[in-house]
């Protein structure tokens, strides 16, 4: 009976480092394209500012920066955690 217990201790374990290493490769490289498409979307809204746009234009824009933004601070944050609670031999 110990030696159930102890087997499906580490499939469970095997199973949530497999999970976390699947994370780990998804967010090292969309928290960086994320990134990218938060401060592309600042920059056009900047862009639209200085041309002299009202309101209505920028509200998809600012709506954008704002969205990517939280994507990105979500991915670094997840990546780090995960980095942190699994340790560095998974990346």
């Amino acid at each position: 009976m110990d030696t159930q217990l102890r087997n499906l201790r580490n499939k469970e374990r095997t199973q949530q480092e497999s999970r976390a290493r699947g994370t780990m490769a998804i967010w090292r490289w969309a928290r960086w394209a994320a990134l990218l498409l938060a401060v592309g979307w600042a920059l056009d809204s900047v862009a639209k500012l200085v041309e002299g746009a009202q309101g209505r234009e920028l509200w998809w824009p600012l709506l954008s920066t704002v969205i990517w933004a939280g994507v990105t601070v979500h991915g670094f944050a997840t990546y780090r955690r995960i980095r942190t609670t699994s340790g560095r031999h998974l990346g």
